[in-house]
């Protein structure tokens, strides 16, 4: 049924038509104006949130604390972690800290799993490979140049394989290097106005880098350590310690050295007041050892562990030493002579095959 109206007059009240058009557009237009206030109003609040949460995890909470809160956290810390708070900001750096007696800083704790994955599936491969050369008897080739051969090619084989994780390898060590230096310069070269640290033993495990020399010089002469360690993980590198003679009050009793030897010749004179010394690796070398034996008069406890190989012989005869442990622990040394040792009461030589002779 359909009903005309003039033009510009309303619609009658009881039109059906009338009621089941406007309620319809009144209805959707409610509807479209809620939709439109529900999505600006939350998205806009939603925004402030996100500018506040931002805002919240750029504000550094911690270093606001008052400093007696500060040196409370520090003293629960260990030595480790301590060290790590020095890089944080200045005033972390200030702060006076605990003394702990030992301090292990370990370039290997920088460094991710997967270079330790990958270490190890390196090392795997020249083992395996140094155990087939061995098992397959390679003297039954009769040619010198047969026999070259075969040992160059199985060479390749494992060579190849090194090849492609050196450079990833490497990689990852230049990066961990870079955080560790500047955790042992924050820790060893602070400024002059930081307070002074005393502690008994020092480990550093690094690779090599130029400025090696000045930690050590810093942590004997600055710090006063009585028992230091120096790993380094390549090969052996040579240092002058006579910068240290200049040292007043020298406290370092105990020194051990891998792939860190000083230069050939007269070892500094700091070295004759030590009493134990352990040299690893590159360090062990027989006339390295023999210079120390005839400087060091108050030795008593020297230590060789994993020397290279040397046809060298070790010649112990050094009537005013008091030497008393000698320990000889994996080194390829051709042959010891023992002497004159006085004073010497343990003698022990394990792992590699070793000629002593008893002069």
């Amino acid at each position: 049924r359909c009903c005309l109206l003039p033009a510009g007059q309303p619609p009658l009240l009881g039109d059906p038509m009338a009621m089941d058009t406007s309620p319809r557009l009144y209805r959707r237009l409610r509807k479209a104006s809620d939709i439109s206030i529900a999505t600006t109003a939350p998205s806009s609040s939603k925004r402030m949130r996100t500018k506040e949460e931002h805002s919240s995890c750029c504000e550094d909470k911690i270093s606001s604390l008052p400093e007696e809160i500060l040196i409370m956290i520090l003293d629960k810390l260990d030595a480790r972690t301590t060290v790590t708070t020095t890089i944080l900001s200045k005033r972390w750096l200030d702060l006076p800290r605990r003394s702990h007696t030992f301090y292990d800083l370990s370039i290997y704790d920088i460094l991710p799993p997967r270079y330790h994955r990958l270490k190890k599936i390196a090392v795997e491969t020249k083992a395996s490979y140094e155990v087939v050369k061995r098992t397959q008897n390679l003297t039954d080739i009769c040619d010198k140049y047969d026999r070259y051969n075969a040992i160059k090619d199985r060479s390749e084989q494992w060579m190849r394989k090194v090849r492609l994780l050196t450079p990833i390898l490497q990689r990852y060590e230049r990066l961990a290097m870079r955080c560790y230096v500047k955790r042992v310069n924050a820790f060893l070269l602070p400024p002059d106005n930081v307070q002074r640290r005393s502690f008994q033993k020092l480990r550093l495990q690094t690779f090599w880098r130029p400025g090696l020399d000045e930690w050590f010089t810093a942590a004997v002469g600055r710090w006063g350590v009585e028992d230091l360690e120096i790993v380094v993980e390549s090969p052996c590198k040579q240092f002058g310690f006579y910068p240290l003679n200049r040292c007043q009050n020298v406290r370092l009793k105990r020194l051990l050295l891998s792939n860190f030897c000083h230069y050939y010749g007269t070892p500094p004179l700091f070295f004759q007041r030590l009493t134990t010394i352990t040299l690893c690796k590159g360090s062990s070398r027989p006339h390295l050892v023999y210079d120390i034996l005839r400087d060091c008069l108050q030795l008593v406890d020297l230590r060789l562990r994993d020397g290279p190989y040397s046809r060298a012989p070790l010649h112990v005869n050094f009537p005013n030493s008091r030497l008393k442990n000698l320990q000889v622990d994996n080194c390829d040394i051709f042959k010891i002579y023992l002497t004159s040792v006085p004073c010497l009461e343990t003698f022990a030589c394990r792992g590699q095959p070793t000629k002593l002779r008893y002069v």
